[in-house]
């Protein structure tokens, strides 16, 4: 568990106004029993899920270059 993390949002939380704390009070207890009570039951609904994490998945610009790449430079020569 990431106390730091949790701690820090707690932070930012209590920062909010009364009506933002509200609100997202009400989307986390939404997002929750969401989480606790669906489960997709068709291939079409896992592929939404799926397409809609990757949407709000972290992006990494940390890219390799094509030399990097390539094959002679992926393998020691070494037998």
């Amino acid at each position: 568990m990431n106390v730091q993390l949790v701690n820090s949002l707690l932070e930012v939380v209590l920062t909010l106004s009364p009506e933002e704390q509200k609100l997202f009070q009400e989307k986390l207890s939404n997002k929750h029993l969401t989480l606790l009570t669906s489960k997709p039951q068709t291939s079409e609904e896992r592929l939404l899920l799926w397409q809609e994490w990757i949407d709000t998945a972290p992006k990494s610009y940390a890219n390799l270059s094509d030399e990097a790449l390539r094959r002679e430079n992926i393998y020691d020569d070494e037998v």
